[in-house]
């Protein structure tokens, strides 16, 4: 993908001679603290040269770490449905420009209506409707341990929770997802972190895709296609298969319509 003729990603082998341009229009687990993060670790072993130990691996644990945390605007707060993705470190360590690897949480909610005494408004075909969403974006330095609140520049998604996000380079693409208003457009947007100020873009993708939807899955696959996968549309669950290829233009989604038997609706 490219944003502003400029969105660079990195490939395991040499990149594809073209890369896609001109297309933009401008609760699982408790936390201790706001701004604890819990890092999964699983038990050192030791390396051999024989054979390896045959047996189940050993259980991972968590180490609760408690973050730095400057401003109260800075925390995300306790939210459901957002997301948080992991961003490679830009440039070489030490040299000017260079940025740390980061985590970037966008969106969620702090509210489901209906919670309360007041009774559930209706959500249109969707079914659910949010309150609290947002659409801000928080980071995580996982040099420093410390999160920040960024003000990207450029027109941010709307509100939503339940949305998409994935790492491509060191761009984060958004989609789909259900706000205040119900389901959320299925544009793509792209939050566009390799400047030290972050920019949002919108991406224009030609013909017909996923549509609007939540609760789904998104993933970059062999570090190039976008695989969009099930979700709900605000009447069913859904088990379609959606790609989009990130070095060919112009942008447009695929359906794929894999041989073998798949997973069923879900969400």
């Amino acid at each position: 993908m490219d944003v502003d003729s400029a969105m660079s990603t990195e490939y395991d082998h040499n990149p594809p001679a073209t890369v896609v341009a001109n297309h933009l229009n401008d609760p699982l687990a408790s936390i201790p603290q706001e701004g604890a993060v819990a890092l999964l670790e699983y038990p050192k072993q030791t390396a051999t040269a024989v054979v390896a130990v045959a047996g189940p691996r050993p259980a991972p644990t968590y180490t609760v770490l408690n973050a730095i945390i400057e401003k109260k605007e800075d925390g995300s707060g306790s939210r459901c449905g957002h997301t948080l993705t992991a961003v490679a470190a830009v440039g070489e360590e030490g040299t000017p420009g260079y940025i740390g690897p980061r985590l970037i949480l966008f969106g969620g909610a702090t509210a489901l209506e209906g919670n309360s005494a007041t009774p559930p408004s209706s959500a249109g075909s969707a079914g659910i409707r949010l309150a609290g969403a947002t659409a801000d974006v928080h980071c995580y330095d996982v040099t420093e341990n410390r999160w920040t609140r960024l003000t990207p520049n450029g027109e941010p998604p709307s509100p939503r929770a339940a949305h998409v996000a994935t790492a491509v380079g060191t761009m984060v693409v958004i989609q789909g997802g259900i706000g205040p208003a119900g389901l959320s457009a299925e544009d793509l947007h792209v939050l566009d972190l390799t400047q030290q100020r972050s920019r949002w873009h919108r991406v224009v993708v030609q013909g017909p895709g996923p549509g609007p939807r939540y609760g789904h899955v998104m993933a970059l696959v062999g570090q190039r296609f976008l695989l969009c996968i099930g979700g709900n549309d605000g009447k069913r669950p859904l088990a379609d298969v959606w790609a989009l290829d990130t070095a060919a233009k112009p942008y447009e989604w695929r359906k794929l319509e894999p041989e073998g038997e798949g997973p069923p609706p879900c969400m």
